[in-house]
């Protein structure tokens, strides 16, 4: 049940993070995500590898806005969206697969009323929540194959030859998934 409720503290904070565009409570926020982290545990230097993961995104978003607003206000939407990734690995770091089918298993517990059945909903939630790292770790390998064939794993070449990356892609991936479903259907899913 406490998983319920960290489930809707995210909702809540994503929501009223985007609704926030004062930069001194986005600071305060930012000092909620430390506090948090030291409650549970979390280093420091983990932080600084989500941050090093994702900087060149985040950079692309605040060039991206600045192109349509000032630059006060580019800052402020990457801020937004470093926080909510840094609160999102902080989420993940609390919750497991299964808590997360528990937490959405109370959270769309109303739709009975409706006959939906929730507890299939809640498995297909849990497993496309778990797959997020298979498909990252595909990308990875993806990626080293690629370079160990002599490919410049560039912007320059996703752009001109997206196609050598995405089949290979896709592909990997919908074995995987034929794999997976092997194995729930083993398991009696």
């Amino acid at each position: 049940m406490i998983s319920f409720f960290v489930l809707i503290s995210f909702f809540i904070y994503s929501i009223c993070l985007f609704l926030i565009s004062d930069i001194y409570l986005l600071s305060l926020i930012f000092f909620f995500n430390i506090l948090i982290s030291l409650i549970l545990k979390i280093s420091f230097k983990k932080h600084l590898i989500v941050l090093k993961n994702n900087i060149i995104f985040l950079i692309f978003i605040v060039v991206c806005n600045m192109l349509f607003s000032d630059l006060k206000s580019s800052l402020i939407v990457g801020l937004r969206l470093f926080l909510v990734i840094d609160y999102t690995y902080i989420m993940g770091y609390f919750f497991n697969p299964t808590s997360i089918k528990q937490a959405f298993y109370y959270l769309l517990y109303p739709l009975k009323i409706f006959k939906i059945d929730i507890d299939s909903l809640t498995l297909i939630i849990a497993i496309a929540i778990a797959f997020i790292p298979i498909l990252i770790d595909e990308g990875k390998m993806i990626k080293l194959s690629l370079k160990s064939k002599g490919m410049e794993f560039n912007l320059k070449n996703l752009i001109l030859r997206p196609h050598i990356f995405l089949i290979t892609y896709f592909n990997n991936l919908f074995e995987r998934l034929d794999e997976l479903e092997k194995s729930l259907i083993v398991k009696g899913y």
